[in-house]
């Protein structure tokens, strides 16, 4: 099985012509991808970075960013992608934890860390040579993605090329991606769900547009506009961001979408008939999966409607297994009986970084096992029945509401708190948190706290002050009494 940089020098060869990667103002070919690749990976190892180094990456999300990342790859270096509003504080946390040797930014740099600015890593390409390196294999490390913390802390989720390359052609197949398809991704490509959905176009021989995030609505239309983009991979919440627009603009589009992507969040059910309405030779589908396992499942929509918790069937190099609460294998579940979700296949990752036990606890006989509650009927769909646990879906990231709290009692003017939910029309769940203050409690203060140390996906939307947290006698926050006491004070 080869990679992903097997592919993209193919396609430097086969089609050098064609577009590989464009954002609104620049593009690139096949041709000119692969040999800036090449120049990036010279210019790289001029600046100190070797064979087996940790890289950290926080950039914004452009053609730049991807020369980089592919370069680093192709070093043989394990690249860590990182949210590009991460604080400086978070970066040197982080850093620590993956054993970095430097940071590439786009921004400032940073004390405590090694830092190589962006801006010089393209100056120096101009006067390097192409690289000549032997392409790395599919057991070797390609990268580093960091869960979005479904328990306690987010993980480090070592990913190998076969891993890579397995999750792509699920995408691939599962989706009957055409050749020359063009793909507009806003998501962050630190996120599973991006950097997989790029992974997959550049398999196929497609092109990726790139915009970075949905802050800007208009660049969405322009890029489909000047690029004839054929699909689009985003987040329920981004969808609602298009929504804002008159139906007349969305359905322009009718005759040129071939497919949506949405995943990292389920899809509400008037967002999906509303697509379908204006969209009706455009084909939907919502992934499922995880960055342990990649995509794992596809669902395709259809204008007859879906069963209740379908998440589609097993993609082509995903095995799906059931397991009891100790750990037993079981013949699919039952709407009665649902059992844990495991995926097993070429797309499981390598492990947690630095964590063996938690590998092994979760890694088990080559599956890895989900807390999804799930079982598979008669036509070989998998249903999705619920969560084994109570972590927070807020637009596709997962939050753990026990990880907030304990970086959250740590600010010296509170005397209790508590991290819950409300239900949201965008994104399915709003994260608040219920505050126990104290005389002395500055609001802003406590907000500056917890963004110095949270991603900001994590930082709560509104702050609910009240006079205790409701508990049992052992100490255990109740969560449904919190989510009641929020779901009130909206």
């Amino acid at each position: 099985m080869d990679t992903i940089l097997h592919y993209i020098q193919g396609y430097a060869q086969s089609q050098p012509d064609a577009l590989a990667v464009c954002e609104l103002r620049k593009s690139l070919t096949y041709a000119e991808y692969w040999s800036s690749i090449r120049k990036a990976a010279t210019a790289l190892q001029s600046m100190g970075i070797s064979r087996g180094d940790h890289v950290m990456l926080r950039c914004t999300q452009n053609i730049d960013y991807l020369v980089v990342f592919s370069a680093l790859q192709y070093m043989k270096a394990l690249v860590v992608p990182i949210e590009k509003t991460t604080s400086a504080e978070r970066a040197v946390e982080i850093g620590g934890r993956v054993d970095a040797s430097c940071l590439i930014t786009d921004k400032a740099a940073v004390d405590g860390i090694d830092c190589i600015r962006l801006k010089d890593v393209t100056e120096c390409m101009k006067n390097s040579e192409e690289a000549d390196m032997k392409l790395p294999g599919e057991s070797d490390r390609s990268m580093l993605l960091f869960t979005t913390g479904t328990t306690g802390s987010s993980k480090g989720v070592v990913m190998t090329h076969r891993g890579d390359v397995g999750i792509a052609g699920n995408v691939i197949e599962g989706t009957a991606m055409k050749k020359g398809n063009v793909e507009i991704i806003p998501m962050p490509l630190n996120h599973s769900f991006g950097i997989r959905r790029y992974q997959s176009d550049m398999v196929n021989g497609g092109t990726v547009c790139l915009m970075d995030g949905m802050v800007f609505i208009g660049t969405l239309w322009k890029l489909i506009e000047k690029y004839g983009a054929t699909s689009m991979a985003i987040s329920p919440a981004s969808l609602g961001m298009i929504f804002h627009l008159s139906d007349e603009r969305i359905a322009d589009y009718a005759g040129q979408l071939d497919y949506i992507q949405i995943g990292s969040a389920p899809l509400a059910e008037s967002d999906k008939e509303k697509l379908l309405r204006l969209l009706p030779e455009t084909r939907l589908y919502n992934f499922y999966g995880s960055s342990e396992a990649g995509c794992a499942c596809i669902l395709e929509f259809s204008g007859n409607g879906n069963k209740t918790g379908c998440i589609g069937r097993p993609t082509v190099n995903s095995v799906v297994r059931f397991t009891d609460d100790d750990g037993n294998v079981v013949e699919n579940g039952s709407p009665e009986s649902p059992a844990l979700l495991s995926w097993g296949g070429s797309i499981v990752m390598e492990g947690y970084y630095n964590d063996p036990e938690l590998t092994a606890d979760t890694v088990v006989d080559g599956y890895v096992r989900t807390k999804d509650l799930a079982y598979l009927d008669e036509d070989g769909d998998c249903i999705l029945v619920g969560r084994a646990d109570d972590v927070i879906n807020y637009g596709g990231s997962k939050i753990s509401p026990a990880e907030i709290e304990d970086c959250a009692l740590g600010y010296e003017y509170i005397d209790d708190v508590a991290y819950s939910s409300v239900t949201d029309p965008i994104t399915g769940e709003l994260p608040v948190i219920l505050v126990v203050k104290r005389d002395d409690y500055d609001e802003a203060g406590f907000e500056s706290f917890l963004a110095d140390r949270l991603e900001s996906y994590k930082l709560p939307r509104k702050y609910i002050y009240v006079e205790s947290i409701p508990k049992t006698f052992k100490g255990s926050v109740l969560r449904k009494e919190v989510r009641k006491i929020a779901e009130q004070n909206m």
